[in-house]
């Protein structure tokens, strides 16, 4: 009887732990793990943002938003090169705000490198494919002035300005009225 019973036992157990076991927990999704990423972006953290947009790329590696905001916190780490990489893919596989806003801000990160050059080209595709960027324009701008390009770096001014950006406005008002006028 003793034997039937080890038997029976030996049969059930494994059976049993099977039943017992709970299930494995489900894998985050990407639009988890990015979520999550955001959150720790806006709290500061931004080593473990990184590894959360990672793992949303990864497991979604058409995952727009996460290249995004991924480069966004490259930029602020100030690993440029990753962050243009980024902005690069964001490029490669968005609609068009997308790549006019990925090229805006690939352009930022490439001024903030030192690369004036290279932001002026960015600035402009970002204008090529949104005419109304105002920022695309003031920015450009900046990057054209440190260029040494004063006319460029105007001329994009008062195109910044007759997009809606005022700050830009009063201060041509104030400095280059006449541009103001010259291009209405």
């Amino acid at each position: 009887m003793n034997r039937v019973f080890l038997k029976q036992a030996c049969l059930l157990l494994p059976l049993a732990g099977a039943l017992l076991t709970p299930a494995p927990a489900a894998a985050d999704t990407p639009k988890e793990h990015f979520e999550r990423g955001f959150e720790r972006h806006q709290d500061g953290r931004t080593d473990s943002a990184i590894d959360l947009y990672t793992k949303a790329i990864k497991a979604n590696p058409s995952y727009i938003q996460a290249y995004q905001m991924r480069a966004a916190a490259w930029h602020q780490e100030k690993d440029y090169n990753r962050a243009r990489a980024d902005y690069s893919r964001v490029i490669e596989l968005g609609d068009t705000y997308f790549q006019a806003a990925a090229y805006f801000n690939r352009g930022i990160v490439n001024y903030d490198d030192g690369r004036f050059h290279d932001a002026i080209r960015d600035f402009t595709d970002a204008v090529n494919l949104d005419r109304k960027m105002s920022n695309a324009y003031l920015f450009r701008g900046i990057a054209r002035g440190r260029t040494g390009d004063r006319d460029g770096q105007l001329g994009d001014f008062v195109m910044a300005a007759r997009f809606g950006n005022k700050r830009v406005r009063a201060w041509l008002e104030e400095h280059a009225p006449d541009e103001l006028d010259r291009q209405r």
